[in-house]
């Protein structure tokens, strides 16, 4: 299972043991910093996926210490705790790639509202890591492979380091290899690696007597097995049984044009290897072929650097030049550019414009000192299309160690990204609508009290409740009422400011907060126009329709100081309006004259 470690920077004590409570379902290491110098030198140490920081410490400023993480790791998550109050602040956060926002208090909800996505964003970036890496390593034990059959006149002198190498890098729990009789009748285990040291499988395997004809008929074809221990009868389920595996890829070997053998490589999930698994180890049992067959088949072996030319990561290879000589066909498909297109070019025709000089230079100079870089990178398709890749480039030495050429490796996540944006904003906003849901109005609600008891300011909260809608779902039916619930809410977005909230409280329910409220005459005119919506016409499926609107207000100070009780007083005075014969509007108080008489918060 993949880890997450979370930075948690703040200078009060509670804070950090609040948040470190809070993360415990979310990550499995919490750093603690008191400040942002300490923050920076836990982050180089632990080099965290989260990063949770305030923003005035001592010694070193939260901010600060964001600029100097984002020097180091373009791509590590960041949330900072702030007010909201400060536009300076929040814009120089966002200039520095913060990419979330807390308030304090934290409040449960809200928190994982923030951190889910968080997490989830660098679990994927986690595990495409992994898996690229793992692809890395396949590559460069094949190109191993390759080279080591060619120096090697006896092929079975090096065939127990390859496939070990193999079994590592590929992540698998058995390599196994078995050699056919002259008949193709039985076939004899050759040599077999498994991750538990008595476990070897059968000695030698009768393809009739084991039930396996319909296997070797596939094996003869060149066709691949590939599947997982449920799937098979259990005769297949015993040979996976005897090698303590539950899923089998076996890959024939061909020795001049005839059907030798095969290599069999097996998991102890239950899953099929994956297609871009499956392409780059067939490429092994190739190699394996052309050395028994003759160790100097240069031609066979050259096999070995067309490894990637059938996955579904684009692969691009360049000359020590950076120049490219070599695309795979996902290359053409993602970019939308054909070889010709771009054979002699360098990869900077694909630049989007989105990263400048200084990102470029640092993931050329980790090239240079490491040998490889890793990182998210948004590129552009021929088309003018804007996409997110998440890319991985490795410089090829010689024996001199002289860069001979670049291969770059890159599977375009654009969708995932749009994808967790999406479920961001699902978690905070009415699916049908568009507006806030319940979790939102509550955290906005909260924030504007604090806000207007600092500021000695007044907030509405406004009730709407839709009259006689219930007939219009029964005589028309749901998609028909959907469609008025939506046109009501576009028509709430042209009445009110972009900064007042508008709630879709229930199912035609809505709850708008008003925040710095001008004066009282303003939210009356307000309140005015909202009830000028029932005498819209809505024309659906051309139905003509009207709704009447029951509107209740409440005030804070004056009616309430908390969000609850604000609420369930506008709610009071929606229904008093109700049962004042709808269509009208009411406020909590019984004289709306009281609201102007607050010697404290003048509205």
């Amino acid at each position: 299972m993949q880890q997450i470690t979370v930075l948690v920077v703040d200078d009060d004590k509670i804070t950090t043991s609040i948040l470190t409570q809070m993360l415990d379902r979310y990550a499995d290491h919490v750093i603690v910093a008191a400040n942002g110098e300490e923050g920076l030198l836990r982050f180089k140490e632990y080099r965290p996926e989260i990063v949770l920081t305030d923003i005035n410490m001592p010694k070193m400023g939260g901010l600060e210490m964001v600029e100097q993480i984002r020097k180091l790791d373009e791509h590590v998550k960041i949330a900072i705790f702030t007010n909201f109050e400060n536009r300076d602040i929040l814009l120089q956060a966002i200039k520095f790639g913060v990419n979330q926002f807390f308030s304090k208090p934290f409040e449960a909800k809200v928190f994982a509202q923030v951190i889910q996505p968080l997490c989830d964003d660098a679990l994927e970036k986690k595990r495409i890591r992994a898996e690229l890496n793992r692809q890395q390593k396949i590559l460069h034990a094949i190109n191993e492979m390759s080279h080591n059959f060619l120096q090697q006149p006896d092929w079975k002198a090096a065939l127990y380091q390859e496939l070990f190498h193999l079994k590592q890098a590929s992540e698998t729990a058995a390599v196994f290899l078995y050699q056919n009789d002259k008949e193709n009748k039985t076939a004899t285990q050759i040599i077999a690696i498994t991750d538990i040291e008595r476990v070897r499988g059968k000695k030698k395997i009768d393809y009739k007597r084991h039930h396996l004809m319909r296997w070797k008929h596939q094996l003869e074809q060149g066709e691949r097995v590939n599947g997982c221990i449920k799937d098979y009868d259990r005769s297949k389920q015993r040979l996976l049984q005897a090698f303590a595996i539950d899923s089998l890829l076996i890959l024939p070997i061909f020795v001049n044009e005839k059907w030798w053998g095969f290599l069999g490589i097996g998991n102890s999930n239950r899953q099929e290897l994956t297609e871009t698994d499956v392409e780059m180890l067939s490429t092994a049992s190739s190699i394996i072929g052309s050395a028994i067959n003759n160790a100097q088949n240069i031609t066979s072996l050259k096999m070995s650097s067309t490894v990637f030319e059938h996955t579904m990561d684009g692969v691009l290879i360049t000359n020590a030049q950076n120049r490219i000589v070599h695309v795979n066909d996902s290359f053409v498909q993602i970019t939308g550019y054909a070889p010709g297109e771009v054979i002699g070019k360098d990869p900077k025709l694909l630049r989007s414009g989105v990263h400048d000089r200084h990102f470029y230079h640092q993931m050329w100079e980790q090239i240079e000192q490491n040998g490889y870089w890793q990182g998210e990178i948004t590129n552009r398709k021929k088309n003018g299309e804007i996409y997110i890749e998440w890319l991985s480039v490795n410089a090829i030495r010689n024996d001199k160690g002289e860069v001979e050429n670049y291969i770059g490796i890159f599977s375009d996540v654009t969708h995932q990204r749009k994808d967790a944006q999406q479920q961001a904003f699902l978690a905070t906003h009415d699916p049908l609508t568009g507006l806030s849901n319940r979790l939102l109005l509550n955290d906005r609600l909260e924030h504007a009290i604090n806000h207007a008891n600092r500021f000695n300011q007044c907030i509405a909260v406004i009730f709407c409740d839709l009259d006689d809608f219930k007939p219009i779902n029964d005589t028309y039916g749901h998609s028909v009422g959907d469609e008025v619930l939506k046109e009501v809410a576009s028509a709430f977005r042209e009445i009110l400011r972009k900064e007042d909230t508008i709630c879709r409280f229930g199912g035609d329910e809505f709850v708008i907060l008003i925040e710095e409220l001008k004066s009282f005459e303003y939210l009356q005119g307000i309140l005015e126009k909202l009830r000028a919506i029932s005498e819209r016409i809505f024309i659906i499926d051309n139905i003509r329709l009207q709704v009447g609107m029951s509107i209740g207000a409440s005030l804070y100070p004056n009616d309430a100081n908390s969000p609850e009780m604000l609420l369930d007083r506008a709610d009071k005075a929606m229904y008093k309006a109700k049962h004042s014969g709808k269509n009208k509007i009411a406020y909590y108080q019984p004289d709306a004259s009281a609201y102007c008489a607050n010697p404290t918060y003048t509205i």
